[in-house]
Formats: C-alpha cells, structure tokens, sequence
C-alpha cells in the first residue's frame, strides 16, 4: 500500500491475476526447468549448446497489453511500468517521461499485489488479449503500428484468451500455465534453495587466485547475469505459497449477493519472450571470462608478475632484435668485403677460366695436371662465397708453384695446400646453419647479463598457470559464440526490433545500442568473427534480419532504402581504381543517401545532447562510455569485404569511407574533399613512404613529420576534417567516431603499402610502425571508457571490461592481418589490451611518444583526438632526424602484438631497440617482480636492492629503462 495507507488501484485489483515472467537464458550449472505445461515456442526452438533455458520475473522495462475486445470496449492499450525488481506499475499514456511508482506498496509483504496483474472482468474479454514485454518505453506511433498491423502484432506479441481460461485454466498458446506453488518454484527467483551466487559477482573477500598464479578453474567458467536477481523466496515462509493465496485474493469472481462464496479466477503463470534480454545476457557470458582475467591482473601483487613477464619478454626480443640487426650488418660489411676480393667478382669463375686456358697452353703432362688441381681449387672457392682470408693463402701458394710460374719447380699440390683446402672445405659444410648459430649464440650472450638478475624458475612456474587461464580465457569464448550467434540470427530478435520506432531519434539510438551491446567482443574469437561476417554480409538494409545494416541506417526506411542502393554501388565498383575516373562514382554512390545523411546531422546533435531529459539512461551510458561500439567491431570487418591488394585505391572501400565519416559527423563536402585527395596523392605518397621504408636503417629514420608534396597534401586534408566547426564539434561520442572510422582508413592505407612491400626488411618495418600506430588509436579511442567504467555500478563495470577488452583485442588484431586470408585470433591478444588499460590507468603512459608519421597520413587527426581525449595520452610528431626519440610504453604492446605469428617470429621492434639502455634494464630486472634483489657497483660486487613496491613503480621504472638514455 501506499505510505499514507490509503488504498491505490494497484493495490486493489480484481480479475484475472497474471504472474508474468520472462524467459531466460541460464548457465547449465543453474538446475532450472521449465514448468510442465510451457512450450516455449520461438525460444526454445533456438537450440543452444553452452546454455539452457529457464524462468524469472521481469527485468527493467514495460509491459504491454492489447485488448481485441475487454471491459472498457474494444481496440483499447494498457501499459505497465516494470522496475529492476520485477514491480509492476500501471501508467497511463501517452507514457510517462518519469513512470509512476510507490516502492512503499512494494514493502509491505512477502508477496504484494504490484508483482501481478489482473485482467478485469475476464468474462468480457472474447476475443485475444495480446501481451508484450520490451525494455523499452514505445513510441506513441509504435501502438498504433501493432494496433494497425495485425500481422506484425502476431509476429511480436503473444496472446491469451481470458474467457476461455478461466473456465478450462488452459492457454492455446503455450505460454501461460496455472500459478500454482509448484509452478511458480520453477522460476528463478522464487526456486527454494537457490544459491543467488550462482549468477552473481564473486565478493571481495573471495579470492579467484593463488599466489603462485594458478586460479579457481569453477570461478572461472562461472556466468555474472546482466540483470541481477531481486530473490523472492524467503524462509522458512513460502513467496510462492504467498503469492497463490494473494493471487487467489485478486481473482475472486463476483458472486453476484446472496451470500455464496465466490469463485476464484484460476490464477496464471505467463512466460513472456526477451530476445533482446536474450542475445544480451548471452553476449555478456561470453565475455566474462575475459572479465575474471582482468580481476586476476588487478590484485596488486599478481599484476604486477603479469606486468613483469610481458615486461622481460618484451625485452628479451627487443635485445635478440638489436643483436640480429647487428649480426645483419657484420654479415653485409663481409659480403661487400667478399665482393671486393679476386673470387668474389660476378665474373671470377669465367675470368679464372680464361687463365686456366693461358697456363695449359704448351704445359707438359706433369705441369697440366698442378695447373688444373690450383684452378680447380679457385674455382670451387669462387662458386662456394669462401672468405678472401682463404683465397689469399691459396693464391700465394699458387703463384710461387708450378702452377703459376712455369719456371718454378715447386709443387702446389701439396701439405700446406691440403691444410687450407680443408679448412675451406670446414668452413663451406658450416655455411648453411652459419647465420642462425651465430645469431643464437650471440643472442644469448647479450642476454646473459639480464638473465642473471631474474628468477627464472619463478617466472617460468608463473606463466604456466597464466598461460593456462589465457588459453581457457580464449576456449571459453569460443566455445560460447555460437549460441550468441544463434540468438542474433533469430527471427524472434529481428521481430522484437519492431519496436523501435523508425523516425524517432531517441529510438533510433536505442536500436544502435541494443546492437552493438549484442555483439560487442564477437570478433575475438574465430566463431564469433565468422558471425560477425554473415551480419556484415547480410547487404540489404530493407530486410529485417540484417541488424547491423540498419544500424547504420539509424533504422530509418528511407536512410535503409538508401542505404542498399549505396552498398550495392560500393560492391559493383569495388575492384575499380579510384586514381582513374573513380571519384565520379564516389560522388554518385553519395548522392543515394541524401536523407540518410540529414538524418546523421541531427543525431550528431544527440550525440553532443547534455541535457539528460534529452536521452534515455541506457543511451546517456552509451554515449558516456565514449566508445563506438557498433564501428569498433564490424567496421574492420566491412572494409576487409572491399580489400583489394595493390598499392592505389579502388572505388568500394572509398564509398563506405564517406559513409562512415558522415556518420561520424564529418560533412559530405568535406568526406568528398577527401577523396578526391586521395585519388590524385594516395598512390603517389605511398610509394613514397615504401621507398624511405626501403633506404632507412630503422623505422625512426623512415618517419617524416613533413613529408613529401604529395604526403603533405593528404596531411592537410585530414588537418582540415579535425578543425573545429563549433566549440563543442569533437567530444565525447563524435571524439570516439572519428577516432574509430580514421583508424578504419590508416587500416586500408596500411593493407595497400603491405601489398606493395615485396621484401622481408621492408614488411617488418611496415608491420612495426602500423602496429605501433594501431596501439597509439585504441589508446585514444578508449580514454573516454576509463571515467565511466570508475563510476560504473560493479555489474556494469563487469560487463563493460568484458566487452570492452574483447573488442579492442580484435581491432588490434586486425592490424596483423597482413597478406593473409584469414585472421589467426590467439588468446596473447587479451594481453595486449590489459596491458594498455592497466598502464593508462597507472599513470605510466603519461610521457608516452608514439610513432605514427612514418605511414599514417591521418596524424594530424590523431594528434587532435588525442589532445580532446585527455592528459594520459601524448602523440608526438616523429621527425627524420629524431633516431634516439623515447618511444615506449604503449608502443611496447607491439612486441607482444607481433609474437602472436609465428612466422614473424624475431622481427621485434627496432624501434625500442635504438634506444635500448642496457644498465637501466638490468637494474630493473634486479627490481622488478621476479627480480633477484640483486644489483653489483661496477660490476664488481653484488648487493641487496629495494624492490619496487607496486604496478605503478614498476612499470613507470621500465619505461624510464626503455627512455632515460634517449
């Protein structure tokens, strides 16, 4: 009841009482079941593997009923408001912007009238009365399209027939159940004995680690529900027993006088559809396990050994780099030393022959065969690349023999001859593995002087149990993909997104978001980026199943319409050349989407919207994290469809980048501007950058920070889409677009200059400062996503981590996808995003230079982004002559990012090579983690050391031994 105790129509309600619930999705540890009785059409239907289906009340949201025929006439609506706690309030419409509620009511017993409804006078109602449950809060033109489309009403909603129930207590549909105790236990939150844990987040006090970095393998298979559980069961009194004895209150039938007792309306247990509820609650257990891994790199001492070990591994192929590259350059100085010697000219073996002929005309028997032995002898040296020291001596015994000088009577075959000839012959049969057992030892021995300040058996027995959670970590996903991907190919979803009405801004949003929170993460793992591809391959907007599409068209029919015809010029020009006439098509493909376009100018304004009356809370969230989620992870994805691999730019790829910019909230002229820029300077500049690429020693030394006229020219287009158009044109949601869809452009730049990269040294330097400017855009991308996962309520925080690192991890691994024709996502990616977050959030990035001149024509853009974004990040232009500039902390990740190929294998990253400070990394080895505490004074006698103290101290520590000496 009220507070006041005054008696409210909520409270006082008659007819036919309704439990409704929802159905579910649920881990299999959960012992649910479904009521006998409840078929489940459309849900259960949905076959899934990982999961199973059960029963709860109603999560946050609205419930909504159609009355064919009832008591107050025909053709008629009633709606309720359904709070996080399954209450349900009536409200009147048009709805209310805030829905009306009396939580004291809610309090004042153990099953209270506002967890039903009832259907008054059910007699009345001979015709069906239509039932639908949605999250969100419909649009008065929503109504009415259920209302008029009476298909469509069929297809989203359910239905019951009260006359006829209660009479029999039985439903046509299969939904809806008598309430019994029994019936009502097998929902979730009234299940006698139900352990809430089970679905909810591990207390503080609990740990999900050891020391020793092994791990609680239950915990970690273990699923965090989206929508937290409000238990209704209490003891030792029943809920359910209550809550029939209620409903039996509300359904007592009028009697009609005489003093007969009344009958009771046969109390009903309805299950309602979720599909959205479904598909989200699914796409948030796949992502958990990558949320336990981020609480296991949280607690201070375990963070700081995960830290340590990417941190000494890093290292470790950094010195092997510099150390190979040294190899490399004694190894050119002795092939251009060789060149330089008699054999080692391209025309030695034909001049040697030449001679040979010379020295055997008119030489006798005896003498023709020493001629013979000492040009045969040159001979094999010159086709066998033996080193000048060889030839000399050979030479010299040559000369003064018969051999050489018909007047000597020395012999050349001979003791000393055979001395030299095996030797040579020694050094030939060695030549084969001579490189990789120089490099191996001399590898070893510049590590040797790190390795003796670690423990190694520590660290070694440490990475087994981390390893171990990383590839269970990955496992755990993949293995739940599928019935994500079930659930988004679901007719129900698509259905169910009728509901978003198609002209309303705010719903508009609200659709983006209910997508992207679908599919946030999917593309970490093989499975769940195949299902990423069959969304993006589904390339018409006007068909309801293709969500991601018409996403994109903010779910307007005209934008969706538009949009097809956009995507299908893009698809037939895909393989065309922009640098030709190809522009003409661009501007063509634009011109399709005028309204679309209109529509993405307003919601550039909801987009910078402040005040919160304005936006929903779910879209206030949205647009505070600060990520663009729906770009982020298909965007890689739809440009891969138009990849073509050669050095110019080609038509496809072209048209959606307008797309996307003027979703971002760029201008047409300006995207267009942009194109035609491109078409005259891409090819050109690129051909550039490969040829500094090809005559630079190191990747520092190809960076310009004023490039070439070309170059330039790109630089200043770029420049001009970051200019200010107001004082608010670049923050918060619009910041996150651009910085996104400009990261998607450098990505296709970066896929044209890796066609055109035909030898090994200048691949690996392509590859190292593409993945250093990959590291250097989710950095900026997602510093907005730090405020709000701080002020984020701990489901959400929850949530968010999980979704948030496992889409990163897969842009960043798009970065990598160099040349192959498939993505090999591994579990190593998880540690690259961890270890972005956690450095930015230590502070340890604060100094951070990255390298982003040397192939992104963009960095203009980023600078800007990066600026707007906040103090934590720092883009510094690179310079030609700057060879020694500090170049680490996030930029290291790139190391880690490369070892996920094999086939790269020691090609580490140069870059941190050059500035390398040996003594400052072996006092960090004594110091860190798994250091031995351990330091010497000139290397003359060791002493105890202080080790560092927390993550913060450590990692700030490394960087300064990766900077100091730059």
């Amino acid at each position: 009841m009220a507070a006041n105790n005054q008696k409210c129509a909520n409270c006082e309600k008659t007819g036919l009482p309704i439990l409704p619930v929802r159905y579910t999705v649920l881990p299999k540890s959960v012992k649910a079941k479904m009521p006998a009785g409840i078929t489940g059409d459309r849900v259960t239907n949905v076959g899934l593997t990982e999961h199973q289906y059960g029963l709860r009340t109603l999560r946050d949201g609205w419930l909504y009923l159609f009355y064919e025929v009832g008591a107050r006439g025909t053709g008629y609506w009633e709606a309720y408001k359904v709070t996080e706690d399954g209450r349900l309030w009536k409200q009147s419409r048009p709805l209310p912007s805030v829905p009306t509620t009396h939580p004291n009511c809610a309090q004042c017993a153990i099953a209270v009238p506002m967890d039903v409804i009832a259907i008054e006078q059910p007699e009345l109602c001979t015709g069906k009365v239509y039932i639908a449950f949605s999250q969100l809060a419909w649009h008065p033109r929503t109504f009415d399209k259920y209302e008029i489309y009476v298909d469509l009403r069929k297809q989203r909603m359910q239905w019951i027939e009260p006359s006829k129930w209660i009479s029999t207590g039985k439903d046509g549909a299969g939904h809806a159940v008598v309430a019994t105790e029994s019936s009502i236990n097998d929902v979730l939150e009234y299940m006698p004995g139900l352990d809430a844990k089970q679905l909810g987040l591990l207390d503080d006090k609990q740990r999900f680690t050891a020391d020793d970095g092994s791990y609680r393998e239950n915990l970690l298979a273990r699923e965090v529900s989206r929508y937290p559980l409000n238990i209704r069961q209490a003891s030792p009194a029943s809920a359910s027993q209550s809550l029939v004895k209620m409903m039996g209150q509300v359904g007592k039938a009028d009697a009609g006088g005489g003093g007969a007792t009344p009958p009771t309306f046969p109390p009903m247990l309805l299950a309602l559809w979720d599909a959205v509820g479904n598909v989200h609650e699914l796409n948030g257990f796949r992502n958990d396990p990558v949320s336990w891994l981020d609480r296991y790199g949280s607690q201070q001492e375990l963070g700081m050994k995960v830290m340590a070990l990417n941190d000494i591994d890093t290292a470790k192929r950094i010195v092997d780099s510099r150390t190979k590259q040294n190899l490399a350059t004694q190894e050119a100085m002795a092939k251009e030393a060789h060149a330089m010697t008699p054999l080692g000219s391209t025309t030695a073996r034909a001049g040697l022959a030449a001679q040979r002929a010379r020295a055997l005309a008119g030489a006798d028997a005896a003498r023709a065969q020493q001629v013979n032995a000492y040009y045969d002898d040159l001979d094999w040296m010159a086709a066998n690349n033996i080193p000048g020291s060889y030839q000399t001596r050979l030479i010299q015994i040559g000369r003064f023999s018969s051999a050489g000088s018909a007047t000597s009577s020395a012999p050349y075959l001979g003791k000393y001859r055979d001395e030299i000839m095996n030797e040579a012959r020694e050094y030939a049969k060695a030549q084969p593995g001579f490189h990789d057992r120089n490099l191996d030892r001399m590898q070893k021995s510049e590590w040797s002087r790190y390795e003796a300040r670690l423990r190694r058996k520590q660290l070694e027995d440490f990475r087994k149990p981390y390893k171990k959670l990383q590839d269970a970590v990955f496992q755990l996903q993949e293995t739940r993909s599928n019935d994500v991907g079930k659930w988004l190919r679901a007719p129900l979803l698509a259905d169910t997104l009728e509901d978003y009405y198609c002209d309303d801004l705010s719903d508009s949003f609200e659709f983006e978001v209910v997508v992207a929170m679908a599919i946030d993460g999917l593309g970490s793992t093989p499975s769940g980026l195949a299902i990423l591809d069959e969304l993006v391959g589904r390339w018409k907007p006007t068909d309801k199943e293709s969500i991601v599409w018409r996403a994109v068209a903010m779910n307007h029919p005209a934008g969706r319409e538009e949009l097809e015809k956009f995507l299908a010029s893009a698809l037939e020009h895909k393989d065309k050349p922009l640098e030709d006439d190809g522009v003409k098509y661009v501007v063509t493909a634009v011109k399709y989407i005028g309204k679309l376009t209109d529509y993405y100018k307003k919601y550039s304004k909801l987009a910078l919207e402040t005040n919160p009356a304005k936006i929903s809370y779910l879209g206030a969230m949205y647009k505070e994290q600060g990520r663009d989620v729906l770009l982020m992870n298909i965007g890689d994805r739809v440009f891969e469809k138009f990849r073509i691999n050669k050095l110019g730019d080609f038509v496809g790829e072209k048209i959606v980048q307008t797309l996307f910019l003027q979703r971002a909230g760029i201008p047409v002229e300006d995207a267009l501007t942009l194109v035609r820029k491109q078409a005259l300077y891409d090819k050109v500049s690129r051909s550039e950058i490969l040829q500094r690429f090809r005559t630079a020693r190191t990747v520092l030394a190809a960076s310009t920070k004023v490039g070439p006229n070309p170059t330039t020219e790109l630089y200043e287009v770029w420049e001009k889409l970051k200019a200010d158009k107001d004082a608010n044109a670049l923050k918060e949601l619009r910041l996150g677009r651009i910085a996104v869809i400009a990261a998607l452009c450098e990505l296709v730049n970066f896929w044209h200059l890796l066609s055109e990269a035909k030898d090994e040294d200048t691949n690996a330097k392509l590859i190292k400062s593409g993945a250093s400017l990959s590291a250097s855009i989710i950095t900026i991308t997602m510093t907005p996503y730090y405020g709000t996962l701080k002020k984020a309520v701990r489901t959400l925080s929850w949530k968010m981590v999980g979704g948030f690192l496992s889409g990163g991890g897969a842009f960043a691994a798009a970065w990598l996808d160099y040349g192959a024709t498939r993505k090999t996502l591994k579990s190593g990616q998880y540690d690259v995003m961890w270890i972005l977050v956690a450095k930015t959030l230590l502070g340890a990035a604060s100094g951070t230079a990255f390298v982003i001149d040397a192939i992104s024509t963009a960095a203009p853009l980023f600078k800007k982004l990066a600026a707007r974004s906040g103090n934590r990040v720092v883009i510094m232009a690179v310079e030609a002559v700057a060879s020694r500039v500090a170049v680490v902390a996030s930029l290291r990740v790139v190391s880690m990012l490369i070892t996920w190929e094999a086939t790269i294998g020691l090609l580490a990253l140069q870059v941190l090579a050059d500035v390398l400070t040996p003594n400052e990394l072996e006092s960090w080895c004594s110091r860190c983690a798994f250091g031995t505490g351990q330091e010497s004074i000139l290397r003359v006698k060791d002493h105890s050391v202080e080790k560092y103290a927390d993550m913060a101290q450590q990692e700030k520590a490394f960087d300064k031994a990766m900077t100091e000496m730059a």
